[in-house]
């Protein structure tokens, strides 16, 4: 994934500045991730080891029993990883979306007020 370069800083002037299309911008790389993690996730899923892939020195020391219980516990990690990217995501189109209407409310005041003022 190709990296989101950050605007410079905004000069302080006590209140946060917000880069609406920054924030887009970064929510778009997280689900990406988001996408590509639950591909994996369904991949891994697709082709799971069957007991016979650890032979018999495998049976004897139950090792798929003992994988099958570990894998059980990193699939419950990746599909909370999953949720918690996909949810991240919806966040940041939320945080995006409420800071781009303010800017675009802003624009529109300001034309409406160019224009009573005799601009373009």
């Amino acid at each position: 994934m190709n990296e989101v370069s950050r605007p410079a800083a905004p000069a302080r002037t006590g209140r946060i500045a917000v880069d609406a299309r920054w924030v887009e911008l970064y929510a778009e790389r997280v689900d990406e991730a988001a996408e590509e993690l639950s591909r994996a996730r369904a991949e891994l899923r697709s082709a799971p080891v069957r007991p016979e892939s650890f032979g018999e020195l495998g049976r004897t020391l139950r090792s798929a029993e003992a994988y099958r219980r570990a894998a059980g516990v990193l699939d419950q990690q990746l599909d909370r990883a999953c949720e918690v990217l996909a949810s991240a995501a919806r966040g940041l189109h939320e945080v995006a979306e409420h800071y781009g209407s303010q800017d675009e409310e802003a624009l529109a005041l300001i034309k409406k007020a160019d224009r009573r003022l005799g601009g373009s």
